[in-house]
C-alpha cells in the first residue's frame, strides 16, 4: 500500500478566503464567514495536524455563526491550501505560533467583540496550546478533548503496527508513515464511519504522518492537564457519551482542573466522537456564546465609565486626566 500524501491542492479561482503571510513567509490560507457587519463575535476554528476542509464543514460553521457571529477557519501549515511540507512538521511551535500570528492580528483582538476558540478532538490541546501564549481569549469551546483515550476499532493501531512505527522511528523518523484516518470499516458508530471515510478521500487534509510529528503532537496533548490548570478564560466543555475514542475520565479531568471558575461541563446523551456532538449540543452551544458575549459588553462599559477623562477646573487649561488603564498599549 502506497503511504504517500498528495500535494498542496490547487486553491480554486472562485474560492472564498485569503492568505495570511507569517513571519517565516509561509502563506497559510484563511477563511472567513461573516454572515452581517455588525456580528457579536469572532469564532476561530482551531484543527489538528491533519487539516480542515471548510467547504465540508458548513454545518458547524453555521452552528457556531447563528445568523450573527463571524466564524473565522485556518488552513494550518502543510494542510490545505497553505504552504508547509504534507504530514511532517520539523517545528511544531511554528504550527502553534501561526494560528497566534493570525488571532493576534485579528481586528477585533482586544476590542469590545470576543474571541472565542473552538476545538474537537485533538484540535482540543492545540487550542490550549495557543491560549496559554495568547492574552485576550473571551472563552473557549472544547468538544470531545483526547486527553485520556480509548482503544477503538478501526483508528487503534495493532501490535504489528507499533513495531513497524519502532523501526521508522530508529531509521526514518520523518518519514509519513501513521495514518491517521484509520480504518472507517472498523468503525462501530454509522455516522462517525462516515465522516471517517469523507475525511480518508478528502484532498485539502492529510492522512499519513512522521512518528517525529505525532511524538510531537502527543506531547501538547499530555499538556493538557497543564494548560488547564493555568487557563484565565471560561470554558465551555462537551463531551459524547457515545464516543468510541475519547475516554470521559480525561474531559472530567480537565473540568476539575480549569483554573477559571467560569467553567461548564455538559455530557451529551448518543453524542458520538464526531459532529453529532456538535449538533446535538447545538443550544447549550449558543446560548454559551451569547452569555460570553454579554458577559464582555458588561465588563467593556464598566471599564468605559471607570476610565472616562476628566477635565481639571482651570478650563483654559484641558489637560485631561487619564486613568492607567486607557493605555494605547493595553486596549
Amino acid at each position: 500500500m502506497t503511504m504517500q500524501n498528495p500535494s498542496k491542492p490547487k486553491i480554486p479561482s472562485d474560492s472564498e478566503g485569503h492568505f495570511f503571510r507569517t513571519k517565516d513567509g509561509n502563506n497559510i490560507f484563511v477563511y472567513d464567514h461573516t454572515p452581517v457587519q455588525a456580528y457579536e463575535a469572532t469564532i476561530f476554528i482551531i484543527s489538528g495536524i491533519t487539516g480542515i476542509n471548510h467547504h465540508k464543514e458548513k454545518e458547524v460553521i453555521e452552528q457556531l455563526s447563528n445568523g450573527k457571529n463571524r466564524v473565522v477557519v485556518i488552513h494550518p501549515r502543510g494542510t490545505g491550501y497553505s504552504d508547509g511540507k504534507r504530514g511532517d512538521i520539523s517545528d511544531f511551535s511554528l504550527f502553534i505560533e501561526d494560528y497566534i500570528e493570525i488571532i493576534t492580528h485579528n481586528k477585533d483582538y482586544k476590542l469590545i467583540k470576543p474571541t472565542i476558540l473552538f476545538g474537537h478532538s485533538m484540535s482540543c490541546a492545540i487550542l490550549l496550546a495557543i491560549a496559554e501564549k495568547t492574552e485576550h481569549i473571551s472563552g473557549a469551546i472544547l468538544v470531545n478533548p483526547p486527553y485520556i483515550r480509548k482503544v477503538s476499532k478501526g483508528m487503534s493501531p495493532g501490535f504489528g503496527e507499533y513495531l513497524k512505527y519502532a523501526a521508522y522511528y530508529i531509521f526514518a523518523r520523518h518519514k509519513p508513515i501513521v495514518n491517521m484516518a484509520g480504518n472507517p470499516e472498523l468503525i462501530e458508530n454509522e455516522e462517525d464511519r462516515k465522516e471517517s471515510e469523507a475525511r480518508a478521500n478528502d484532498p485539502l487534509l492529510v492522512k499519513y504522518f512522521s512518528l517525529h510529528t505525532m511524538l510531537q503532537s502527543q506531547k501538547i496533548m499530555k499538556h493538557m492537564i497543564d494548560y488547564s490548570q493555568k487557563a484565565k478564560y471560561p470554558l465551555l466543555l462537551i463531551y459524547g457519551l457515545s464516543d468510541n475514542i475519547v475516554d470521559e475520565k480525561g474531559c472530567d479531568l480537565i473540568y476539575k482542573n480549569w483554573n477559571n471558575t467560569n467553567k461548564k461541563y455538559y455530557k451529551i446523551e448518543n453524542g458520538s466522537h464526531g459532529k453529532s456532538t456538535v449538533r446535538l449540543a447545538d443550544e447549550i452551544i449558543n446560548d454559551w456564546i451569547d452569555s460570553v458575549e454579554t458577559n464582555k459588553k458588561l465588563s467593556m462599559s464598566t471599564l468605559n465609565e471607570y476610565t472616562k477623562p476628566t477635565k481639571l477646573a482651570d478650563s483654559n487649561n484641558p489637560i485631561i486626566r487619564m486613568n492607567i488603564w486607557q493605555s494605547p498599549k493595553r486596549f
